[in-house]
């Protein structure tokens, strides 16, 4: 069988905890201009704050997936700013429960889960391991971004690990297909990519797979594997603040 459902309905998000006071806006950067497609989630034990995400983007982070394993088949226009707070501070995963909530009662999300065999790059480290350096500075607050910044003519990837990494050069032209950490190496890093811009701007794959496995001591390899999917079966753009 193709594809296997693993509800046999299509779901609402479950009732949960909820955000204390939350507002949602549609984004103040527009696609299309400069950093248009890019998108950022900060987080305290008190706050939660996404700017220009898509729907996807929140079901995402609501469920700790990577981007590939949410699909939007019919998504809402546009992107959108959200600010959440909450009075007591909260572990993590009590913020992405209060993420569910807000996404059933502001955008009435309803989703169903099923198994999907993918194309994907597995990340591993070359013979002789990796050549990263962790991170030494730390923050507060928990920044994640969902593109590389563009410096000079590199390619930064800031306080990043390996999974979110994967994520991140996924979205390069020229890879256009997940990419799996299979290192087993944890932590943060800074990871610096020299020469990566120009070989995204001529989408070359074979370019940037050298400047990955040059620069950091690891490479890509094509693969197969099976992965639930949540489905985005339904949504409505939010209700006002």
């Amino acid at each position: 069988m193709r594809r296997l459902l693993l509800f046999t309905a299509t779901t609402a998000f479950a009732a949960g905890p909820s955000f204390d006071v939350a507002s949602i806006k549609p984004a103040a950067i527009e696609i299309g201009r400069e950093g248009g497609n890019r998108s950022r989630i900060e987080h305290t034990p008190t706050s939660l704050s996404m700017f220009n995400v898509s729907l996807a983007d929140c079901v995402q982070w609501a469920y700790g997936l990577p981007r590939f394993r949410v699909a939007d088949p019919h998504p809402l226009p546009g992107s959108y700013d959200i600010l959440a707070k909450t009075t007591d501070a909260v572990p993590l995963e009590r913020l992405k429960l209060m993420l569910q909530d807000l996404l059933a009662k502001r955008f009435h999300a309803e989703i169903h889960r099923e198994s999907r065999s993918l194309p994907v790059y597995e990340l591993v480290a070359v013979k002789g391991g990796s050549r990263l350096a962790p991170r030494k500075e730390t923050s507060a607050v928990v920044r994640a971004e969902s593109l590389p910044r563009v410096v000079g003519d590199a390619f930064v990837f800031a306080d990043v690990t390996l999974p979110h990494f994967g994520e991140m050069f996924s979205q390069l032209r020229g890879i256009e297909l997940p990419v799996i950490d299979r290192t087993g190496i944890e932590g943060s890093y800074d990871i610096v990519l020299k020469g990566a811009p120009a070989a995204a701007r001529e989408g070359d794959t074979a370019a940037l797979f050298a400047i990955v496995q040059q620069q950091t001591g690891l490479k890509l390899n094509a693969a197969k594997a099976p992965f639930e999917v949540i489905v985005i079966d339904r949504a409505k753009r939010p209700s006002e603040n």
